[in-house]
This record gives C-alpha cells, sequence and structure tokens, in this order.
C-alpha cells in the first residue's frame, strides 16, 4: 500500500505498515489518522509480521514493544506518539504554527497519559479486578475530563482548535471512547465533549474505520474482538 508525501517541493511515496496485537489501544489514533486522511496503510498482527511469537520477536523490536510503523520496508518508528507525529506530518494535519504544534502535542500527551491504567483494564480485566481498577480511575478521568471541557470552550469547536482536526483530537477521541466501558453516562456533565465526541465521529473516513474495526466485546468478562465474525481473545498471541 502506498501513501504520498511532499519533501522538498518533490512527492515520494512511501509504504506503511502498522504492526500492532488483539487489543483498541496504542495503534488507534494512528489509524483515525490515517483513514482520516485517505493514507493506504496495512494492518498487521505482530505474528504475522514477524513470521513468530510475539515473545521471541521482542528482542528485535525498537524498545521491545509495539505499536510500530514500518516505511518504506526499512524505517521503524516506535512509540506511539512519535507514529502518530509522523502520521500527522506525512498527511498535512497539523497546523502550520511551531506554538501551536506544541499546543496539539501538549493536548496529544495529555490524552496519552490515560494509557495505564485505562487500556490495559478494558482490554484485559475481568471480574471483581475490572471492578476495583475502574472504579479507582474514574475520579481521575473526571478530572482530566474537566481540563478538556475548559480547552475545548476556549474555541468555536468542535475540535480542540475550531473547525480543523489535528492529531490531539484523535489520541483525546480514543481515550474518551475507551472510557464509555467504565460508564456509558460518562459525558453527561460535558456539553463540549459531547459536541467534540460526536464531530469526530462523523469526520470523513473515521466513521468507515468505526463501522469496520473489530468489534470489542465482553469487557469486564471476557475481552474479545470480533475479528471475521470471529471473536478472538484480546493480547499478544495468535489465537
Amino acid at each position: 500500500m502506498e501513501a504520498p508525501c511532499f519533501v522538498f517541493g518533490v512527492w515520494i511515496v512511501s509504504k506503511l505498515r502498522l504492526v500492532y496485537f488483539k487489543m483498541r489501544a496504542l495503534a488507534e489514533a494512528a489509524q483515525l489518522v490515517l483513514w482520516h486522511t485517505k493514507t493506504p496503510y496495512t494492518y498487521e498482527m505482530a505474528w504475522d509480521y514477524f513470521g513468530q511469537p510475539w515473545p521471541e520477536a521482542k528482542g528485535t523490536v525498537p524498545f521491545r514493544q509495539l505499536p510500530m510503523l514500518v516505511v518504506d520496508d526499512q524505517t521503524n518508528i516506535a512509540q506511539s506518539g512519535a507514529v502518530v507525529r509522523f502520521l500527522a506530518e506525512l498527511t498535512g494535519l497539523q497546523p502550520d504554527s511551531a506554538t501551536q504544534r506544541a499546543e496539539v502535542d501538549a493536548i496529544f500527551e495529555a490524552s496519552q497519559e490515560w494509557f495505564n491504567p485505562l487500556n490495559p483494564t478494558v482490554n484485559f480485566a475481568v471480574g471483581d479486578d475490572f471492578a476495583t481498577k475502574r472504579d479507582a480511575q474514574l475520579p481521575g478521568l473526571h478530572l482530566r475530563l474537566g481540563d478538556f471541557e475548559k480547552l475545548l470552550a476556549q474555541h468555536d469547536g468542535p475540535f480542540f482548535f475550531g473547525s480543523q482536526p489535528y492529531a490531539c483530537d484523535f489520541g483525546v477521541f480514543h481515550h474518551v471512547d475507551l472510557a464509555h466501558f467504565f460508564d456509558p453516562d460518562l459525558l453527561s456533565a460535558y456539553p463540549h465533549l459531547q459536541t467534540f465526541m460526536a464531530a469526530v465521529r462523523g469526520l470523513e473516513g473515521v466513521k468507515d474505520y468505526l463501522a469496520q474495526r473489530p468489534e470489542l466485546i465482553g469487557v469486564g468478562t471476557k475481552p474479545e474482538l470480533v475479528i471475521d465474525g470471529r471473536p478472538q481473545p484480546t493480547g499478544t498471541m495468535k489465537a
């Protein structure tokens, strides 16, 4: 799959491969950016990409963790934030101003702080462990939701910097979307965030991605992703 890139006045072409696992977590913001900008890529499970189980391949990967974006089959970009920033630059999904780019990055990083323990809890925790972790996280989640609500109110919206979505919008969307597994009424006191979430869902490309991505079921009891019509346990191993 090929994606256009404009560098020093010349269009070049990049082949993009996003490598991750069976979970709805650190690859989501990247995929939202890719689908919204209609940038072709392949999503590959770790065991398929490496041709061996993840524990055996782990030592060959930068920082021994995924996701990883492989560019032109020769450059491996690790760390989810670095992947999203690279894709934002590749696709033109970033402000022209250096100061505003820093503001975008600050909001994105604030959303990334939710990764642990929110993502692991939703994707893996069950029973009393899930309930305990959910209840412990909700107060902190609401503090950050209040921060996001105030930031959204500073512009006409519906996104953090007005009518144009940037990388930060996709990072926040993923984590707020995931937190709804804790409480379906999570945003009842946050009207700006409600508008924001609806706006991201309605973006060209995003609504198509959300409609076709594997459904996450059994959260809190038996977490599974429905892939090609078959529920499969979330995790880092091939079923």
